[in-house]
């Protein structure tokens, strides 16, 4: 079951590979869809429907891509000169803390 998946999901990988070619060359040729299809031996309604399924996938990794946000607070460093106030995380270096005490003192 395990291999029909795989082949299930390289077959399905290798369309949207061959559709993003046919895409991309319609797109970069400068000719209207209908002409490009034309020339091409592929209805308008097929390169459409690849069109979309390439969106979609698309769709699908990004969400795949989404970073988890960390549910733990995060400790900010204070600095207040005057009506300058500065908040930095508390994991700023002592290059960055001493570059921002500099420019406060100049001000």
């Amino acid at each position: 079951m395990e291999t029909t998946k795989s082949i299930v999901q390289l077959k399905s990988a290798f369309s949207l590979s061959e559709w993003q070619v046919q895409v991309t060359a319609c797109q970069e040729s400068g000719k209207t869809v209908k002409a490009w299809c034309e020339e091409n031996g592929i209805s308008p309604a097929t390169y459409y429907n690849r069109l979309r399924k390439l969106r979609e996938a698309a769709l699908s990794e990004e969400e795949h891509r989404l970073v988890p946000i960390n549910p733990t607070p995060s400790r900010n460093i204070k600095i207040s000169a005057g009506e300058i106030s500065i908040s930095l995380p508390d994991d700023a270096t002592p290059e960055q803390l001493s570059a921002i005490l500099g420019v406060l003192k100049s001000c």
